[in-house]
Order: C-alpha cells, then sequence, then structure tokens
C-alpha cells in the first residue's frame, strides 16, 4: 500500500506488488530489462485522466475553453495522438513542434503558435498549414507575419501576447509576466499592435494571450490578472473600439514534485476564472471571451517517472553519493533551477529508509546532481533507483552532453508497453558528424 502523499507523485494506476513497483499493470524491473536504463515510462491513463480533468473542468463554461497541451512539456508524435484523441488541441513553439502536432492528426484550427522570435519559415509553415492562432509577441513580427498572410493569400487570426507586469512566486527563470521578460509586450504596445492588426486585411486580431510563468502552485495570480485585464479590456474597446474575443491565459499549473507540495486542481483554476470573470469582466458589459488554456506540466508530469540503475556508491567526506547511469542529459531541471525531486528504489519498496545520499549523474559536472539528501535504504550496485514526475521538462530538454546518447521513452497501458521514442545509439550519435568516414 503506497503512502498517500507518495502516491500524488506517482502515476495513478502505481502499485508494490512484492516489494516492486508497477504503473499501468508493468514493474519496473520489466521496463529496465525491455528497454535497458535510463528509461522514462508514461502512463497512458495517468496522461488521460489529468487531460479529462482540464477538458471538464470547463464544462459549466459558456461557450466552452479549448485546451491546447503546452507540447514544450513533452513532445512525440504518440503523445500528441494520445492527446489529440481527447479532444485537446497543441500550442507549439519551433517548427519541429509544430510538424509533430500536424503528424499525430491534431486539427489546425486547434494550435496556438508561440515563440519569441518566430522565423518567417516558420511563420510560412504556420499559415500554410491554417492554425487556429499565431501569438504576436513584437512589433516586427506583426510586419513580419502580414508579409507571409498577405503573400499566402490567407489572413491569420493572431492574439498579441501581453506583458501585464505581475510578478509570481516560481523560479525567476520560469517567471514570464514581469516587467523586462523576453516574453510580450506591456499594454500599451499591445493596443498599438491589435490597432495596427485591425487596419491590416491579412491579419484577424482575435484577442491577447497573458502567460504568468511555470510551476505555480496558487490560484491567486489568475484570479489577479484577469482583475486587471477586464479594466484593460473595457479601455481597449472605448479608447479603440476593439473587442476582445479570445482570451489565452497560457498554462504554469504546478504538479507535486515530492511530498511536501500541494498543487491546485484543474477545477480550482476554472472556478477561479469564471468566479473572477463573473465579478471582474461582466460589470463592464463587455462580452465574456472565449477562453483558452495551455496546460503542459500538469497533463504529462506525473505521468512519469525515470528508471536508473545505480552503479558506484560512495563516501565523499560529509556527503554520501548514489551514482546512477544518467543525470543531467535526461533532466537538467535540478541544474537549472534547483528543481526538487524525490527518488525511490524501485525494486525494494518495502524496505524503510535508513539515511541519505545525494543522487548523482554521470556526467563531467560537478553540478549534476538529480537530488540532495534523497531518504533511501542503503543502496546497493544494480538496484533501480526510480524518480517520479518526470513527465515534463526531462525527456524535451534531454541532450547528449558527454555524448551519452538519449534514453528510451515508453508509454505503458493496461499491462502492454511501446516505444514512444527509441534509445538513441552510438550511430545516431555520429549521423550528424561530417568527420565521420562513410
Amino acid at each position: 500500500m503506497l503512502d498517500p502523499a507518495l502516491a500524488q507523485l506517482l502515476p495513478r494506476t502505481c502499485e508494490v506488488r512484492d516489494g516492486v513497483l508497477h504503473l499501468g499493470g508493468v514493474s519496473v524491473t520489466e521496463l529496465a530489462a525491455t528497454y535497458e536504463t535510463p528509461v522514462i515510462a508514461y502512463d497512458a491513463a495517468d496522461v488521460t485522466a489529468a487531460a479529462l480533468d482540464w477538458t471538464h473542468a470547463f464544462d459549466d463554461y459558456s461557450p466552452g475553453a479549448m485546451i491546447a497541451y503546452a507540447s514544450k512539456a513533452f513532445s512525440s508524435v504518440g503523445m500528441l495522438r494520445l492527446l489529440g484523441d481527447l479532444g485537446i488541441g497543441a500550442d507549439v513553439a519551433s517548427r519541429g513542434e509544430l510538424e509533430s502536432a500536424l503528424r499525430a492528426g491534431i486539427d489546425p484550427r486547434r494550435i496556438v503558435v508561440h515563440g519569441n522570435n518566430k522565423s518567417r519559415s516558420e511563420l510560412e509553415a504556420a499559415v500554410a498549414a491554417g492554425v487556429g492562432l499565431i501569438v504576436v509577441d513584437a512589433a516586427d513580427e506583426l510586419e513580419l507575419l502580414t508579409e507571409v498572410a498577405a503573400a499566402a493569400s490567407r489572413p491569420q487570426s493572431i492574439l498579441v501576447r501581453l506583458n501585464p507586469d505581475i510578478v509570481v512566486e516560481t523560479h525567476h527563470y520560469i517567471n514570464t509576466a514581469h516587467a523586462g521578460s523576453k516574453f510580450g509586450v506591456p499594454g500599451d504596445m499591445a493596443t498599438e499592435l491589435l490597432r495596427r492588426a485591425a487596419q491590416s486585411p491579412w491579419l484577424l486580431p482575435r484577442g491577447v494571450h497573458v502567460h504568468l510563468g511555470s510551476q505555480l502552485l496558487d490560484v491567486a495570480p489568475w484570479a489577479e490578472v484577469l482583475t486587471w485585464l477586464a479594466a484593460w479590456a473595457l479601455q481597449l474597446r472605448d479608447d479603440h473600439g476593439i473587442a476582445i474575443d479570445v482570451l489565452d491565459l497560457g498554462g504554469g499549473l504546478g504538479i507535486a514534485y515530492t511530498e511536501q507540495d500541494t498543487p491546485p486542481a484543474p477545477a480550482d483554476i476554472a472556478r477561479t476564472i469564471t468566479d473572477t470573470l463573473a465579478h471582474a469582466w461582466a460589470p463592464t458589459g463587455l462580452p465574456l471571451p472565449a477562453l483558452v488554456l495551455e496546460p503542459g506540466r500538469s497533463i504529462v508530469g506525473r505521468a512519469a517517472m525515470t528508471i536508473y540503475t545505480v552503479g558506484v556508491v560512495k563516501d565523499a567526506g560529509e556527503i554520501r553519493y548514489v551514482n546512477v547511469d544518467g543525470g543531467m542529459s535526461d533532466n537538467p531541471r535540478p541544474v537549472l533551477y534547483q528543481a526538487t525531486y524525490r527518488a525511490l528504489l524501485g525494486a525494494r519498496m518495502d524496505d524503510a529508509p535508513d539515511g541519505t545520499w545525494w543522487v548523482a549523474g554521470v556526467h563531467c559536472e560537478s553540478g549534476d546532481v538529480l537530488i540532495e539528501d534523497a531518504a533511501l535504504p542503503t543502496p546497493r550496485a544494480g538496484d533501480l533507483l526510480v524518480v517520479p514526475a518526470t513527465g515534463a521538462y526531462a525527456a524535451s530538454m534531454a541532450s547528449t552532453y558527454n555524448l551519452v546518447p538519449r534514453c528510451a521513452v515508453v508509454l505503458v497501458e493496461d499491462g502492454a508497453h511501446r516505444l514512444l521514442l527509441r534509445r538513441e545509439t552510438l550511430d545516431d550519435l555520429f549521423a550528424r558528424d561530417a568527420g565521420v568516414t562513410p
């Protein structure tokens, strides 16, 4: 029986059988033996449940909200196909992410294109695909998109990314709505861009986009930004005659990485948004805008775990290290954001912790430490060390640092498992090396 505080970090199908952790009916030992380690394993049932939590959260909102999965959290054709089959759209921020969504069969009208420095070729691909919305991030981009849409003879619906200068409690690298952020424009510039777009026959200004930041564990910022937006939208209409038809509130909802984290649920976010719209927006007399939400981490973050094999265990003065066969190349979040995680010995779940160890990776960096002071049973070489909640921003940010091949990513469902991304080989690593003799 899993402790409830620990269970919230794991995919919802997880259970312990004879001391071995299982997800989706498959043991971590079977996954490690089949795909080698490290391996990142997603639980399809958990992804589905989390996605439906978002779609159902807005069931009572009229005219309804579009949920566009933030594919930067983790993008593969198989994952996007799973989400697309549930009616989820896609938020994409590169030509590659756009192509992944299209190959997965996601309706282009449910694709939102982001980026603070979109190239002409990226905009041309988006317009040609018939995407639903392109989020304009700067005046230069507005001019470039006008040229692209005119050349294609295809009017393009747009949002303007608005920066409301609201600071939220998260790591400063993932705080995106404050003054000085590289994303978006302040209110007066957003007004000007919408005004200019309204004068173009090739741009259809629909509204604005606001993203507060990532790993948010409080609903208050959504209420704050909506209250601010209501006043801004009223002034926009009164001064310029421009109405906000679509309001994209981005994503950012956090998940539990340790037992101490207590994230709100999508229903809590939905309730906060709809209540604030009722109290702040409706009194302005403005029509309620159609909503777009872009959750990523809260759909896939909890759904996956990374399975490593323990190698060297050693004392280094006051610190005891348990070294694993991966590290910052398969999960850079600890070194980038000082992100915290929990560690488990996946085939020794019934053994009680008897000390703490630092979980270190294989890379030539002193900072390549996944977890500090992880409470574990005394680890041994060959143990399977499991890190939960690695479904977001692990595989998608993976690298080949030290020429370590990227690991396999698999999907588990109803006792079966299949590849989403295969393990890289040495041949893959050297395929781009122009010095390799054919």
